[in-house]
């Protein structure tokens, strides 16, 4: 039997997997260790199709489990002479096939194999959580259940690197020409910002950074800015999950924010005939270098709805290098529990594994608490003043808080506070020009793309770099 959570042992679920799966899956056991390894802590000979699988697959284990190793030819065929004569030529014909094998894609078996040993152990984690709430053990059934989900997320047949020092030098270079030849860095179009993150989030390191602010502070303004910038200067394709409010404003307010027309005159059709050929004319150019996935149907959407949609788009042949996410606090984790702190920490775990294993960047953004003795806090937000749970800054790469008073409001001003990033110091304030109605979030030159853009209180002062 395979082993369960605390090594007790799994009842046998379906092995929904075809004799050729079997075959490949063999085929790799035989090849190598590690893959061996992590199959055979899952599955037992019963799993598998026939006798001749059943019997191969017994060969494997028990070598491994006596020395760490594979049976060679000449041991297979020594155990080939204890077989009944009438079986024994079917099961060489079988092994030869099974050593003949192509296994095209590993990695689609590993994934089948992980899929199945998660469910596996889920079936422990739900019979065995139930037995202790039904015996009135509710704090027990809470800490088993909240043991079994951490060791069924890590489940993988992935391969672990053993980097030896002699490796170092060669990483480092493969490192800085991936980053040269792929355009590493996402900037974000603001140049204070990019020096703190040295060019912006890198897509390499799956660098995942987080926008703090209060509601109605400018959050989604801030992710459809960093969208729109890796879109308009095509530094790499984008995918945004809109989470929260209508698809149609997600998209309006892109088009307002590449364009520079107000969003409410695209809303109403208020565009002149030079406007509405601007936006034929950015479809065009940027056809294919930005998706916008609605995720507002319902309130259940989960981190693995979004690793099934990238996979989607991967299909299409659209791999983004930025991830945009409008806004990580309303997704739900693969396993939901009733602790709120817990489910919104494993939502952000599971949104970095994402971000490393796809290798692109990712922006999202978190509502700040509010001071129980005032409507909003004044001065600056830091990481301490996240809600729910302090492991979301933990887990981010970059932390910045948006700060507005409602003075600074009138005056179209925010300031962007770097609080933590993980590779350079932060820790600084930069002084932003905004522009809602355009959904600018930076306007460079101090904040101005065309003299109307200006801001009244600002059009008599002199310009400064």
């Amino acid at each position: 039997m395979p082993l369960g959570i605390h090594g007790e042992k799994l009842s046998l679920i379906p092995f929904s997997f075809g004799p050729a799966f079997q075959e490949v899956m063999l085929a790799m056991m035989l090849k190598d260790l590690s893959f061996t390894d992590k199959v055979i802590k899952y599955l037992e000979p019963e799993h598998l199709y026939s006798d001749a699988h059943k019997w191969l697959f017994k060969q494997i284990k028990e070598k491994y489990s006596k020395n760490g190793g594979v049976p060679s030819p000449p041991e297979i065929e020594a155990q080939l002479q204890l077989v009944e004569r009438h079986r024994r030529r079917m099961f060489k014909s079988f092994i030869d096939k099974v050593r003949k094998q192509e296994v095209e894609d590993p990695a689609y078996v590993k994934d089948k194999l992980a899929d199945f040993a998660k469910r596996a152990n889920f079936s422990d984690l739900f019979a065995t959580g139930q037995t202790f709430y039904n015996a009135g053990k509710v704090h027990d059934a809470y800490t088993f259940v909240m043991e079994a989900i951490n060791h069924i997320y890590a489940i993988t047949f992935d391969d672990d690197e053993i980097i030896g020092i002699g490796d170092f030098e060669k990483i480092r270079r493969r490192f800085v020409n991936q980053r040269v030849l792929s355009n590493d860095r996402i900037s974000t179009g603001i140049v204070p910002l990019d020096n703190i993150l040295r060019g912006g989030l890198s897509r390499l390191e799956g660098e995942f950074g987080v926008i703090l602010a209060e509601p109605k502070k400018g959050k989604t303004v801030a992710l459809i800015h960093m969208g729109a910038i890796c879109t308009m200067l095509k530094i790499g394709r984008v995918v945004h999950f809109a989470a929260e409010g209508a698809t149609e404003t997600t998209t309006m307010r892109y088009q307002s924010r590449i364009t520079g027309i107000p969003e409410e005159r695209i809303a109403v059709d208020d565009v002149t005939p030079l406007e509405q050929e601007l936006l034929d004319k950015v479809q065009r150019r940027l056809d294919n270098w930005l998706f916008v996935v609605p995720f507002n149907k319902h309130w259940e959407y989960t981190t693995a709805d979004i690793e099934a949609k990238l996979k989607e788009l991967d299909r299409r042949g659209f791999s983004p290098s930025l991830c945009v996410i409008d806004y990580a606090d309303l997704l739900m984790p693969r396993e939901k529990v009733r602790d709120e702190r817990i489910n919104q920490r494993s939502v952000y775990r599971e949104l970095k594994r994402l971000a490393l294993m796809r290798k692109m960047a990712m922006w999202t953004a978190s509502q700040a608490t509010r001071p129980k003795d005032m409507p909003s806090k004044e001065g600056i937000l830091r990481g301490a003043d996240i809600s729910e749970t302090f492991e979301k800054v933990r887990i981010a790469d970059f932390l910045c808080s948006l700060n507005q008073t409602p003075r600074e409001k009138a005056m179209g001003v925010m300031r962007l506070h770097a609080d933590i990033y993980r590779n350079s110091p932060a820790d600084k304030t930069i002084r932003l020009i905004t522009d809602f109605e355009r959904m600018i979030f930076h306007k460079a030159r101090l904040g101005f793309i065309e003299p109307w853009d200006t801001p009244e209180w600002m059009r008599n002062r002199t310009r400064r770099a």
